[in-house]
C-alpha cells in the first residue's frame, strides 16, 4: 500500500510529537532511537523513511514542537487588550507551581534548552526560529517590538528550568511565584 502525502505527514508528526515528549522528559542523550519509536508506536524502519538521524529529528522537534506557541496562537482575542489579558492568563498558568511538572515536560523552550546549547548549529537555528515565533505571537496585536518581550520570555522559560532544577518544593514555589510577579509587571509595562 502506497502512503499518501497526508499519511506521510501524519506519521512524521506522530514521530516528532512522541520524540518531543521523550526528549523533554529524558533529554536528548537519555533516549534511544528504539525508545523514541516505541513511544510513537512505530518501527525503526519507519523512522528512517522520515528522518536521516536522531539529530535531524531533534532539529525538527526544536523547530516545531512548542505547546506554548500553540496556546498563544489559539488566543481568540481580537483587540490588544483582550490579547494581553489572554497572554497573562497563559503565563499565569505556565508559572503556577502546581503546574510545574506538566509544564516542564510540555515546554520544549524550557526543557530542551540545555540539550540545544550542546547541539549542532542547525538545532540552535531551529530553536531560535521557534523562540522568534513565540515572541511574534506574544506581540500579536500589540504596539511593541518583539525585542521588548525577550526579557519576559526568558524570565518565564528560565523560571521553569530553574524551578525544575531544585529539589525543595518551597524553593520551586518561590522561584515560580516571584517570576510570575516579575513577568506580570514587565508585560503590563510593555503592553500598557
Amino acid at each position: 500500500m502506497r502512503l499518501t502525502q497526508d499519511n506521510k505527514r501524519e506519521i512524521t508528526e506522530r514521530i516528532r510529537h512522541g520524540a518531543a515528549i521523550a526528549f523533554r522528559e529524558l533529554g536528548y542523550e537519555g533516549v534511544s532511537l528504539d525508545e523514541l519509536m516505541k513511544r510513537s508506536g512505530l518501527t525503526r524502519g519507519t523512522f528512517y523513511a522520515h528522518y536521516k538521524s536522531k539529530r535531524a529529528l531533534f532539529e525538527d522537534v526544536a523547530r516545531h514542537e512548542h505547546p506554548l506557541l500553540a496556546m498563544l496562537i489559539r488566543r481568540p482575542g481580537k483587540t490588544a487588550h483582550q490579547l494581553k489579558i489572554q497572554l497573562l492568563e497563559i503565563f499565569e498558568g505556565y508559572l503556577n507551581p502546581d503546574n510545574l511538572e506538566k509544564v516542564f515536560v510540555g515546554c520544549s523552550l524550557a526543557a530542551l534548552t540545555g540539550d540545544v546549547t550542546r547541539a549542532p548549529e542547525a538545532v540552535k537555528i531551529a530553536h531560535g526560529a521557534a523562540f522568534d515565533d513565540i515572541l511574534e505571537e506574544m506581540a500579536r496585536g500589540q504596539s511593541c517590538t518583539t525585542a521588548e518581550l525577550v526579557p519576559a520570555l526568558i524570565l518565564a522559560s528560565g523560571a521553569i528550568w530553574s524551578a525544575q532544577a531544585v529539589s525543595d518544593k518551597q524553593q520551586k514555589a518561590t522561584i515560580l511565584k516571584t517570576s510570575w510577579a516579575s513577568f506580570r509587571k514587565q508585560i503590563k509595562s510593555i503592553l500598557a
